[in-house]
């Protein structure tokens, strides 16, 4: 019995390893979170909205991470326990051995551990609570070509790094329809502010020049 656990843990962890995982934070105004993740302001917060279909799309899992200051002890039977509770709500009017025989089955089994490889891998430490991260679990590791479906709002407080010219360009090409706000923090109040803004294109008109041989020499200045 130790061996086969053994194993078994053993086939959990690398499973887990093979997740992917797309870590948020539940809001746009935190201070913290702009500070280090955006060096210093320089940088943007995405607002994502995640569609029910999409998510059952791309098999995704919503996971708040729990912070502890204790060392990480995951039981997955407390998963399964969870998950078999849940299944009785569902179906109030099955037997304990309707239920036992549903628990058995491949649907269930595979349902009861991605959702207990999610909570393994969202544990953090205590120190990092401020986050208040919420991750999406994905069941392979990769990119997602989804982002045009979820983006809604871009939040930004400063336009005095690099980038911002580039940014700005990619949203008025690729997410036209993407709303921009800036966040503004304060010592008085209001302590946070959040100001939508409106793009607006501004035509340039491109002067032609003359050529250099029509361009008529300065005066000879120069005296005797």
């Amino acid at each position: 019995m130790k061996q086969e656990l053994a194993a078994e843990s053993a086939a959990f962890s690398k499973n887990c390893q093979r997740l992917g995982i797309y870590s948020c934070t539940t809001r746009p105004d935190n201070q913290p979170m702009w500070a280090y993740y955006c060096n210093d302001s320089r940088g943007i917060c995405l607002e994502l909205e995640w569609p029910d279909d999409l998510v059952k799309e791309y098999e995704l899992l919503p996971t708040f991470v729990s912070y502890s200051a204790s060392p990480r002890l995951h039981d997955r039977f407390d998963d399964m326990q969870q998950a078999i509770r849940a299944l009785a709500k569902r179906h109030p009017d099955w037997t304990a051995e309707e239920l036992l025989e549903h628990s058995t089955k491949p649907g269930f089994i595979r349902n009861w551990m991605i959702r207990s490889m999610g909570r393994a891998v969202s544990t953090k430490h205590l120190d990092w609570a401020h986050e208040q991260e919420l991750r999406m679990i994905s069941p392979t590791v990769g990119a997602l070509p989804i982002l045009k479906r979820l983006l809604r709002r871009v939040y930004f407080t400063r336009t005095d790094f690099p980038e911002w010219g580039p940014i700005m360009m990619i949203l008025h090409q690729l997410y036209p329809e993407v709303e921009l706000a800036r966040v503004d923090f304060s010592h008085t109040e209001p302590l946070v502010s959040v100001v939508p803004l409106a793009k607006k294109l501004i035509p340039v008109i491109k002067r032609a020049s003359a050529p250099l041989d029509e361009v008529e020499a300065p005066p000879d200045t120069a005296s005797d």
